[in-house]
Order: structure tokens, then C-alpha cells, then sequence
């Protein structure tokens, strides 16, 4: 369970991430964030951070895992998207996966509803009051479509942007097969975010709190990532 002081280490983690976006409108975006309950809201109802503050801890992770699966180029100061050694996508802005990774899940806001229940606790024996949650969607628009219709209210997206954050999804989207697909092939950033959402769903978190191995996220910088890289430190 995520204590309230880990909480607030997140949020100025993820508010320093979205410090470095200079696109105009960023600051009546991230009103709305602060005004939501993006900050106290669980990333899902049972599956993976069914907790006060996953979703926040999910978008995070979702960053990290981003930066993984892409390369950093430290002189052009972009990533690249490399598959089988090949760079299948280059020139991608580091804005352009801050904005995707920590905003593609922004339609949770809104959505969920918080109740309490008593949970015997395996290793006291004791009987402690959890929060359990329940879908309720106030803003019923859907998923990576909703994430990018809201956001856009705000900023402008890119094309890139806009197809990864509207597909991250993946074909568990709500797009028919083909309508997919075309969009993967124009946009294969589609596929790296999609990866890195699963990533962060299914090897990085629990049902209440990230693994063991993952609980103190990653705090570098995208020239950080790029130096480790380069320097074989996360091989």
C-alpha cells in the first residue's frame, strides 16, 4: 500500500517531468491534473494498483518503461524506436514521450469511485479497513480516445502523439483490425507505447503497489537514460 509521503515523492517527480514540456497550454493542462483526481486515483479497479495514487504511480512507470524500449540519441537529443537493430522511427522529441507515457491513461480521471471494506491481512491476522474501488465513469468517452480529446482541450498534439496515446491500447482498443494496423505501421511509436504499458501493468506492478523489484522508480533524466545506454550500464 503506498504511504502518503511516497505519494508526494510522485507527484513532484511527475510534475517535474511535466515542468520540462514547453508546449503552450501546458499550464491549464496541468491545472486540470492538480484540479482532477488524477493525483488519488487508482490505475485500475483490481488488476494492477488498485490503490490511492496508481494511476499516478502507473503513468510513471509507463515513463520508465518508455525510455527502455527506446534508444536516446544524445545528439540529437531525440529517441529512436530500434527494431532488430534497425531504427524503425527516429527523430522523436523527449516532450513528445513525456506527453504520451504520463498522460495516455488522463481518461482514469474522473472514473473511478472509492469505498472501503475490512480485509483480514495475511501476516498479522488482523482485520484492517481497505479502499476497494468501482468504476463510474462521469466522462464516458471511451479510453486512448478520451486520454487524447481531453488533453487536446489544452495543448496541441503532434500526429505521433496523438495515434500513441489514442491506440496505446492496442488491439484491445476499440479500432477494427485494420484501422490498427494502418495506424501502427504510420506510427510504430504506437507499438513501443502499447509495450510499455504492458510492461508497466504486468511486470512492474502488483495489486497494490509495485513489485519488490520496481518500488523505488528510476529518476534519470532522458540524457541519463541515453549515457547508461550508451555505456551498456542497463545492459
Amino acid at each position: 500500500m503506498m504511504n502518503e509521503e511516497k505519494r508526494m515523492r510522485l507527484i513532484a517527480r511527475f510534475e517535474a517531468e511535466m515542468g520540462k514540456v514547453t508546449r503552450p497550454g501546458t499550464d491549464k493542462l496541468m491545472a486540470y491534473v492538480k484540479q482532477s483526481d488524477f493525483y488519488t486515483a487508482p490505475a485500475s479497479t483490481r488488476f494492477h494498483l488498485s490503490c490511492r495514487g496508481g494511476l499516478l504511480q502507473h503513468s510513471l512507470n509507463v515513463l520508465d518503461a518508455m525510455r527502455s524500449v527506446l534508444r536516446y540519441n544524445p545528439t540529437g537529443k531525440c529517441w529512436e524506436y530500434i527494431v532488430a537493430g534497425k531504427i524503425l522511427q527516429t527523430d522523436i522529441p523527449d516532450e513528445s514521450v513525456t506527453i504520451i507515457a504520463l498522460l495516455h491513461d488522463l481518461c482514469k480521471t474522473y472514473f473511478y469511485s472509492e469505498s472501503t471494506r475490512n480485509v483480514k491481512n495475511k501476516q498479522t491476522g488482523k482485520w484492517e479497513e481497505m479502499p476497494f474501488y468501482t468504476v463510474n465513469d462521469r466522462m464516458p468517452l471511451g479510453h486512448g480516445p478520451k486520454s487524447a480529446m481531453i488533453i487536446k482541450q489544452y495543448v496541441a498534439l503532434t500526429n505521433i502523439e496523438l495515434y500513441a496515446i489514442w491506440h496505446h491500447m492496442g488491439f484491445t482498443g476499440g479500432a477494427d483490425d485494420l484501422t490498427f494496423r494502418k495506424a501502427v505501421e504510420d506510427y510504430p511509436l504506437i507499438w513501443a507505447t502499447h509495450t510499455a504499458d504492458m510492461m508497466a501493468s504486468s511486470f512492474m506492478e502488483d495489486e497494490r503497489e509495485n513489485k519488490s523489484l520496481f518500488r523505488e522508480p528510476s529518476q534519470a533524466t532522458a540524457g541519463e537514460w541515453g549515457e547508461r545506454l550508451e555505456s551498456g550500464e542497463d545492459d
